[in-house]
Formats: structure tokens, C-alpha cells, sequence
């Protein structure tokens, strides 16, 4: 035997205490790592989930339960009527107009087909990018926004 196998025998046959500064503490429970990573570096929280391997519904209770204000951010889904411009929503002025249109025609006794009818006859683009206009398709515009006063 030489002596490296000499010495790897001693080695394994002795008990070895390693003591380790690692947390074992998940880091989805860990406040200043949270902080950090959300409130400073601006991580979103499936981004944080996905650096450390967890749910993002784990790292938004953990910021629940921490107090860390959450950041408002807009959703993947855009109403008719908006649009996206550097990363902010803006209004989409060609369908504010066809809202404003749908708006004033419903307070002047119009119902949702008649609406829907004049929309594809004009041929103005749904919100699915279609020229076919159904009376569901403007109730559901005009229900998002009969409270606003554009008309």
C-alpha cells in the first residue's frame, strides 16, 4: 500500500464531527433575504421562487407574514382599451373611442345587438382581432365601464 491509501484508511476509519455555519433554515423564512431580494433588487416573487426552488405562492405568504409591502404590478391581461407602452399601461385611443361609441349608443336606448351589428358593419376590430361583433362581446365592455363618465 502507498501512502495516500495509508492515509485514506485512517482517515475513514476515525469519526469526523464537521461543524457547519450553512443555515438550514429555508430561505423563503428568512426576512432579510426576502427584503433583499424583493424590495431592493426588485425580484418578482416567482422569480425569488424560482432561485430557490420553491412555489411563488410560498414566497407571497412568506411576504404576507413579513410585513414587505408588495409592489402592484399589472397583470398579464389587458382590458379593451389599454395598451402596453415601456412597460406601463396607457389607454389605446382607437378603443376608447369604440367605447365611448358603445357607451353613448347604450344611453341613447341602443340595445347590445343593434351595437354589435353597427360595430361589424363598420368593420371595427373586436378585442379578439375579429370583425364579427356579438351583443355578449359589447355587454361585457359596457359592463367594465358604465360607471365612468366618458359619455
Amino acid at each position: 500500500m502507498d501512502s495516500f491509501q495509508t492515509d485514506f484508511l485512517n482517515l475513514s476509519s476515525k469519526h469526523l464531527t464537521i461543524k457547519s455555519t450553512v443555515s438550514t433554515t429555508p430561505l423563503f423564512r428568512n426576512k432579510a433575504f426576502l427584503n433583499q431580494k424583493y424590495t431592493v433588487e426588485g425580484l418578482t416573487a416567482r422569480q425569488i421562487a424560482v432561485l430557490i426552488g420553491c412555489g411563488h405562492s410560498c414566497i407571497n405568504a412568506a411576504l404576507d407574514r413579513f410585513d414587505i409591502k408588495k409592489k402592484k404590478q399589472p397583470s398579464g391581461w389587458l382590458t379593451y382599451g389599454t395598451k402596453m407602452e415601456n412597460g406601463k399601461r396607457v389607454p389605446h385611443v382607437r378603443e376608447r373611442m369604440v367605447i365611448e361609441s358603445i357607451l353613448c349608443k347604450r344611453k341613447a336606448g341602443w340595445s347590445y345587438q343593434k351595437i354589435s351589428d353597427w360595430l361589424s358593419n363598420r368593420g371595427i376590430e373586436t378585442p379578439a382581432g375579429q370583425t364579427l361583433w356579438y351583443h355578449s362581446t359589447v355587454r361585457r365592455i359596457h359592463d367594465r365601464v358604465v360607471d365612468s363618465n366618458i359619455c
